[in-house]
């Protein structure tokens, strides 16, 4: 049996590794995916092959990243990319779409060929869209490519429910997160040093990093913190300039590839995802798994993880001292910070082990492939 998987729109490995996120994809699903099916095809957006990514030989061998010949735009690559991949579309029993963003080619594809596909749910794009033209297009392929799947994968809760007013058949699967590679340090944290408050994402507006330098410069005088803010994105340099003017003391270390994370999260204090907005995040799972206690944003998509004074902090994404006392809850009781980072952990690998997560997609596939 042959699976094709396709990206997220104008999505690609090069993309995903731009964020630090190709490991995930080849490690953690790839590698279970050609383990269980004949052959895996990957269509990407981008001019691009599987051996610039990895030396895995049982992936070269049974995976295949099919690739435009030149340059197009994303919006040309998903409408015509059923006729200039016909013959690779026809060869795969169900297509698996990991956005539903991305779901535009298989929605052609089954019309023209009947091929079912399965997509993930895991954010409404058109919800955070400015309302517009933009908001309406993204909308429109929301609800299309819900309605003519096979089955839907929503993460959260929330998003199945939207889901299931639209789809066919919705199934609830979170987000995952490797448990062996993101656990608990084995050395205790150096004392005598400032409280290191990691964040891990892109630099946008809805990332609400403004808050976080805010946070940080109302500590100072009550508690010594240093911010360490891992990710690139158009808001770097002003976060930059705020926290030199605020004199708070941060790292940007610039994008760090999800397999080489692990360090920057045993020596953390605290883990910070203010976020106006979130789906079901992956770096909150990896915070949570490496026993960080967590300060998050009161948002659906954190509070699908996060149980306020259990296994994590919510705070007002909007008040910027509301952020800061958290920070110092979790940073100068130390007691609180050890029981929330537990629970935190225990939660994630009973619920978010990412390889229990895989294996029931690959059994959704599998049978939606066999109808």
């Amino acid at each position: 049996m042959i699976v094709g998987l396709l990206p997220a729109l104008g999505g690609g490995l090069g993309e995903l590794a731009s964020t630090g996120q190709a490991s995930r994809l080849l490690d953690g699903y790839l590698a279970r995916y050609v383990a269980s099916f004949d052959r895996v095809l990957y269509f990407s957006y981008l001019m691009e092959s599987l051996g610039a990514f990895t030396s895995d030989p049982a992936l070269l061998e049974r995976a295949e990243v099919v690739a435009p010949p030149r340059p197009l735009s994303r919006g040309r690559r998903a409408a015509t990319l059923a006729w200039t991949e016909a013959a690779r579309l026809r060869q795969c029993a169900v297509l698996r779409i990991f956005q539903v963003t991305g779901t535009i080619p298989a929605v052609v594809a089954n019309a023209r060929f009947g091929t079912p596909y399965v997509t993930t749910y895991g954010f409404s794009y058109a919800q955070l869209s400015r309302p517009g033209p933009k908001r309406l297009l993204k909308a429109a392929v929301e609800h299309v490519g819900l309605r003519r799947a096979a089955a839907v994968i929503a993460t959260t809760e929330g998003l199945r429910a939207r889901a299931a007013r639209v789809a066919r058949e919705v199934h609830l699967v979170p987000n995952g997160v490797d448990t062996r590679h993101f656990a608990p340090p084995t050395a205790p944290r150096t004392p005598g040093r400032p409280a290191r408050v990691l964040y891990v994402g892109r630099f946008s507006a809805e990332k609400n990093l403004r808050t976080v330098v805010a946070a940080a410069a109302a500590l100072k005088g009550r508690v010594p913190i240093r911010l360490v803010l891992v990710g690139a994105g158009p808001l770097r340099e002003q976060l930059r300039e705020q926290a030199l003017r605020a004199r708070v003391e941060v790292e940007l270390p610039g994008v760090v590839p999800q397999e080489r994370l692990p360090p920057f999260y045993a020596g953390a204090d605290a883990f910070v995802l203010a976020s106006f907005t979130e789906g079901h995040p992956k770096v909150l799972l990896e915070a949570m798994a490496s026993g960080v206690p967590c300060v998050v944003s009161d948002c659906e998509g954190n509070r699908s993880l996060v149980t306020d004074g259990r296994t994590g902090l919510l705070f007002d994404p909007r008040r910027a001292e509301d952020l800061a006392d958290s920070l110092a809850r979790v940073i100068t009781d130390r007691a609180l910070a050890e029981t929330l980072g537990k629970a935190g952990r225990g939660m994630v690998v009973a619920r978010y082990d990412l390889g229990v997560l895989v294996a029931a997609e690959i059994a959704l596939l599998q049978r939606v492939a066999a109808v």
